[in-house]
């Protein structure tokens, strides 16, 4: 016989029932703050109106189960913590990654866009899920550009948003990431290659913010192959693109432009 809920016992509990979404995270500390305190949770465990997933991140007892996107709401919602969904999971959010749709995707890729985030809550790792999140905690753009290229995606939570990357910042998220196996590259010049038309001022800013040289070459290297409308908008001048040679794919050929190593299939720029 299944626990009998209780009339609602006092106010805490009825605005934690109408300010919680049903199959989003609550985690403790947000449920301290609000002030229910440890016994409080407990007695709402107990009385059927919470449901306890991980040390220190409970759920409303509900039909909806608790997704990924539950657990990204949590973050970035309630725990108020600085990251958003990124680089190639960004783009299949956007319907741009041109394989597997995200729900059949076995990795969520989050990535920090300020300081003080070192690693994700114990909980999350903690909670059962299809997928598995990977942290990315490297800035790949100044602290100035903490916020630039975010976008905001609707969820099933009615005004909650999802914060993601846009494409100009999810692709270069994506260079950030290629290594030296030509496959790598293979994969992410394939993505680039069906991004639609991108705004120029917005990559410019992201450019010229960006930190790492290989990421910056990357782009300019796969915008000139296409040679799209919008990429020659750019001014590269104003781009830092360092100084030297940059090994980006082992046993590939010497872009003499950009002086990046690429596949031998893609043939090299010209100054």
């Amino acid at each position: 016989m299944g626990i009998q809920k209780k009339a609602v016992p006092n106010r805490l509990l009825k605005h934690l029932l109408e300010d919680l979404p049903e199959g989003v995270i609550v985690p403790s500390a947000w449920l301290s703050e609000r002030g229910i305190s440890p016994q409080l949770v407990r007695k709402y465990v107990a009385s059927g109106w919470l449901t306890a997933l991980a040390h220190g991140a409970y759920a409303r007892h509900a039909a909806v189960p608790v997704d990924w996107q539950g657990v990204v709401l949590a973050l970035q919602r309630l725990a108020q913590q600085p990251i958003h969904v990124g680089g190639l999971s960004a783009l299949n959010l956007h319907g741009l990654a041109h394989y597997l749709p995200l729900a059949g995707e076995s990795r969520i890729h989050l990535w920090s866009h300020g300081r003080g985030l070192a690693r994700l809550p114990a909980w999350v790792s903690a909670i059962s899920l299809s997928q598995q999140f990977v942290f990315h905690r490297q800035q790949v753009f100044v602290p100035a550009l903490a916020s630039e290229g975010l976008a905001q995606l609707p969820t099933r939570v009615r005004d909650w948003k999802l914060t993601v990357t846009a494409p100009e910042r999810a692709i270069l998220e994506v260079l950030s990431l290629v290594d030296e196996n030509p496959a790598s590259f293979t994969h992410a010049a394939e993505l680039f290659e069906g991004l639609p038309a991108l705004r120029p001022a917005l990559v410019q800013s992201l450019l010229e913010g960006c930190r790492s040289i290989k990421v910056k070459r990357l782009f300019l290297f796969l915008a000139t192959r296409q040679n799209l409308p919008w990429s020659r908008k750019l001014r590269i001048d104003r781009i830092t693109l360092g100084h030297g040679k940059r090994l980006v794919t082992r046993g590939g050929r010497l872009d003499v432009r950009f002086l990046i190593t690429v596949p031998e299939q893609f043939g090299v720029t010209r100054r």
